[in-house]
């Protein structure tokens, strides 16, 4: 095969991959509103161990990074901005850099390699096991109890972490700034206050929601994708991880030219 042909041939898998993710999550989240009128206690308690899993036992992650972030990228952003420019252009930057690429980008790489390897090699373990098949038996949705807590608890937790992970960092960073640099951290966080408008805002939710969705959508496709095979587990571990990495910078790219 030439080149020409082998960028064809991937092209062409790619566009499968996509349209089988995307009928993966559409699915997934279809079965999850026929009967959510009876309490299933099993179900929302799987949601709630998940949620403690990717959101909770991430905090102490989170916070260390936005801390080092703060510090050494916001506070020598605002030193540079406030030697150039005025404080207007500075909190513009600020809420522009962290807020809309920042901490939706970071919080989204460390539920990557934290959350969504666990999750396809949890998922893959259990088919290897035989656990799914039984349930199946029993009447049992498996994307109704494995897949959608899963994505779900993905979107709050990326979604949270990314509004906690902005907030500590450009709290560190101004104040760090303001006693190094000796200048108002007040007025500062007040003019950045005033310039995240709602635009701002709306662009920050649906990318961490598209991010938390394709995130578990492609720990759980990826981990059901496992066989009877053992060393299949670590191969669509690595598959789910990479793809999540390359989707979560080609959407940041796509946000990006989109704000513009």
């Amino acid at each position: 095969m030439n080149f020409f042909g082998w960028i064809g041939q991937r092209c062409i898998d790619s566009f499968i991959y996509i349209i089988e993710l995307t009928y993966f999550l559409t699915h997934s989240l279809s079965v999850w509103q026929a009967h959510r009128n009876v309490f299933n206690r099993a179900v929302y308690s799987n949601l709630l161990g998940q949620l403690i899993f990717t959101g909770v036992d991430a905090i102490a992650m989170i916070s260390f990074l936005a801390v080092l972030a703060g510090i050494g990228v916001a506070s020598q952003l605002i030193y540079i901005m406030h030697a150039i420019t005025g404080a207007s252009d500075l909190t513009e930057i600020l809420a522009r850099l962290v807020v809309s690429e920042l901490g939706p980008v970071i919080t989204g790489v460390i539920l990557v390699g934290r959350s969504c390897s666990a999750i396809a090699v949890d998922l893959g373990n259990t088919k290897v096991r035989g656990e799914i098949e039984p349930l199946e038996y029993l009447g049992i949705d498996v994307d109704d109890y494995f897949v959608v807590p899963r994505i779900i608890s993905m979107v709050i937790s990326q979604v949270t972490l990314a509004l906690y992970f902005s907030i500590i960092m450009i709290l560190c960073g101004v104040f760090f700034s303001a006693y190094i640099y000796h200048f108002s951290a007040v007025e500062s966080l007040m003019q950045l206050l005033n310039t995240l408008n709602i635009n701002v805002v709306m662009i920050f939710m649906v990318k961490n929601i598209i991010f938390g969705l394709v995130i578990g959508a492609m720990a759980c496709f990826h981990g059901l994708l496992v066989e009877n095979s053992p060393t299949q587990v670590p191969q669509q571990m690595q598959k789910a991880v990479v793809r999540s990495l390359v989707f979560l910078f080609l959407a940041d790219g796509y946000f990006l030219l989109f704000s513009l």
